[in-house]
């Protein structure tokens, strides 16, 4: 129940014991007054008869004696007169059979007004004859005192219909700011500190949004401060201070997780690029030069490498730096080499100070297998082969081709058309673990070619290149949906690409999708890359209101994979995150790791978001994951892909 309708109820039942006390000491003086009033009635009345039956009781009259009685008594307000002889002999006796018109029985019964018997002598000459009994007849006071009670109580219910919309009228205004007190409580909840402006002229209720705008505040300070805490952790350990860019054990640590990720990364380009001569340049013009030089050389690498997802960029050492640009092909490599060259090469000064000519581009092609040391092997080679060549110059290894050569975008688009015509594409399901059990399966995308199934992480980057993303989507959507009904107790987490939230009418068939299979839409969870989150988040967040209405989870996968700020996880409805393989793999024994996670566990924690890892692989990662407050697993440990059945 509302306060409001508290409050509404107390003052009606207040003014309902005000009313009936009030009642019963108005309908009680009432009754008194006319009980005292028929009393005098019947005095008076019995007085005037006695003297007026004087001379007939001398005669000893007795039919004008009746006649002097029935006159009086016909007039209907008396209940009885009697005459009696002094010596009890009953003379003439009239009655009336008490009935009350006009008024409930109940209240008849309710209230009882005395009638008594008052009493005159009747006189012959100077001897008491006899004597004369009058009952006031009682009907007309309680019709007197039928109206007085109606008309207190009609009287009453105008009152206190006034009083109570006047009163409601006023707690609407008063009340308003607790409601916008709960509004703000439930907007912290759901992470968004709002600060209400107007304070409430009540000085309780404005100490209450006081404390409540001081609270949000609070929270909200606390929020950010864990986030930038996380934030200078992640920078500390994985940020080069000079360039802005990940260092060196950043880049070790993405390429370590890349080659081991059984889903996502199975070709691309490893480019590295050197400034030869970059130490004499930064003795002789000073270090704020060389400094100036290697930021500007890393804003191209920024642009350039933006808009690639899954891209990894570093400052490698001293004034190399390295560029992993997951599936690339072979025309967008020679693009993305004559892109450096040609942005990278005015940077270089043009004085006796720098080596005219001195960079150079190395680039090496990754497929699934190989490890990082033989990939960093080869773009060495090919970055000596450059400098041999001549300055301002690039140079692929050529020990084999790369797979986006010998499969070109014709060969996708084929497959792709092919594949999402028929349907023929194949789901499987690798389960994340909790507290509690099996929290969900996360759907993974296959699609059959040449009797293997390849991972999405084969042909989805691909298929968003070539505009197919959306159309896979609402394929693994409809037919998980179908699956639904099969698998009555289990829950899944379907991955959605940012091109698809993009999509004008997306939002709207996944809406009467879902409507679709009612209550089993909320075993559904759907999961966005940060890496998409972090360029989409007003389409993502648009999207989240809307379909949240179903019950439907949501996620973000590949937390903490680039630089991107924690922010999102204040106002975005997220109910769980991923954090990225890269600081699951060994963390066991990283502590600069271990303190990057927990920052992160504490930050979601603050805003009611759970937190599971991704790539779980070892006893030792999965056992010191709890100790970091991480909720649940996800990896190779856990359980790989495969069918439900």
């Amino acid at each position: 129940m509302t306060l409001r309708m508290q409050l509404t109820l107390t003052v009606a039942l207040l003014f309902l014991l005000a009313f009936a006390g009030m009642s019963a000491i108005s309908v009680d003086n009432a009754r008194r007054y006319l009980a005292e009033q028929l009393a005098s009635h019947a005095q008076d009345t019995a007085t005037s008869l006695g003297l007026s039956l004087s001379p007939p009781m001398k005669r000893n009259d007795l039919p004008t004696m009746t006649s002097m009685v029935d006159a009086i008594f016909d007039r209907g307000y008396y209940r009885e007169i009697t005459v009696r002889s002094i010596r009890g002999e009953t003379l003439i006796r009239r009655n009336l059979v008490v009935k009350v018109e006009g008024v409930p029985a109940w209240f008849v019964n309710l209230v009882s007004i005395d009638t008594p018997r008052e009493e005159a002598l009747v006189m012959s000459g100077w001897r008491q004859a006899a004597v004369v009994e009058v009952r006031s007849h009682p009907g007309y006071a309680y019709r007197q005192l039928w109206r007085n009670s109606t008309d207190e109580l009609a009287w009453f219910a105008v009152l206190a219909s006034v009083t109570l919309i006047l009163g409601s009228i006023a707690m609407h205004f008063m009340l308003r700011s607790l409601r916008a007190v709960e509004k703000q409580a439930n907007a912290i909840s759901a992470r968004d500190y709002q600060i209400q402006d107007r304070l409430p002229w009540t000085k309780d209720l404005r100490r209450v949004v006081e404390v409540m705008n001081r609270m949000s505040a609070k929270v909200r300070q606390n929020f950010e401060e864990q986030q930038k805490l996380a934030e200078m952790l992640r920078a500390e350990s994985y940020l080069d201070p000079v360039t802005g860019i990940g260092n060196r054990r950043h880049f070790d640590v993405q390429m370590a997780s890349l080659i081991h990720s059984h889903e996502e990364f199975y070709s691309g380009a490893l480019f590295l690029v050197a400034l030869a001569g970059f130490g004499d340049y930064n003795g002789k013009a000073g270090f704020e030069a060389g400094d100036t030089l290697l930021r500007d050389v890393a804003g191209v690498l920024k642009t350039i490498a933006e808009g690639m997802k899954g891209a990894v960029l570093a400052r490698f050492r001293g004034a190399n730096f390295v560029f992993l640009a997951p599936d690339v092909g072979s025309i967008d490599i020679e693009s993305i080499a004559d892109q450096l060259i040609e942005k990278l090469g005015p940077l270089i000064p043009r004085d006796r100070q720098w080596k005219e000519g001195a960079l150079h581009v190395g680039i090496a092609l990754f497929e699934k297998g190989m490890s990082a040391s033989s990939l960093l092997s080869e773009v060495d080679m090919a970055l000596r082969s450059a400098q041999s060549r001549g300055p301002l110059g690039w140079s692929r290894f050529e020990g084999k081709l790369a797979i986006g050569e010998v499969r070109g975008a014709g060969f996708w688009r084929e497959l792709l058309e092919k594949s999402i015509g028929t349907g023929n594409i194949g789901l499987q399901f690798q389960k994340v673990i909790g507290k509690e059990g099996i929290v969900h399966h996360e759907v993974l995308l296959r699609m059959a070619h040449e009797g293997e199934l390849l991972n999405a992480g084969v042909f989805m980057p691909m298929a968003e290149s070539l505009g197919y993303a959306g159309r896979l989507d609402r394929l693994v959507v409809s037919r998980m949906l179908e699956l639904l009904g099969r698998y009555k107790n289990e829950k899944f987490a379907i991955n959605l690409s940012a091109i698809s939230v993009a999509e004008a009418d997306f939002v709207g068939w996944l809406e009467e999708k879902l409507a679709g299979v009612g209550r089993d839409a909320a075993r559904l969870s759907f999961e966005f890359s940060e890496y998409d989150v972090a360029r989409h988040a007003s389409g993502v967040a648009k999207m989240i209101a809307r379909i949240g209405r179903f019950g439907c989870g949501f996620g973000v996968d590949h937390c903490g994979r680039g630089f991107s700020s924690f922010g999102y996880l204040g106002f975005l409805k997220i109910d769980y995150l991923k954090i990225d393989g890269s600081y699951v793999r060994n963390i066991d024994s990283d502590r600069g790791n271990q303190f990057l996670v927990q920052a992160i566990s504490s930050i979601a924690h603050g805003v009611d978001i759970r937190v599971f890892a991704e790539a779980v692989e070892t006893g030792a990662e999965r056992d010191i994951l709890p100790q970091l407050h991480v909720d649940g697993f996800q990896g190779y440990l856990i359980g790989k892909p495969s069918s439900l059945d």
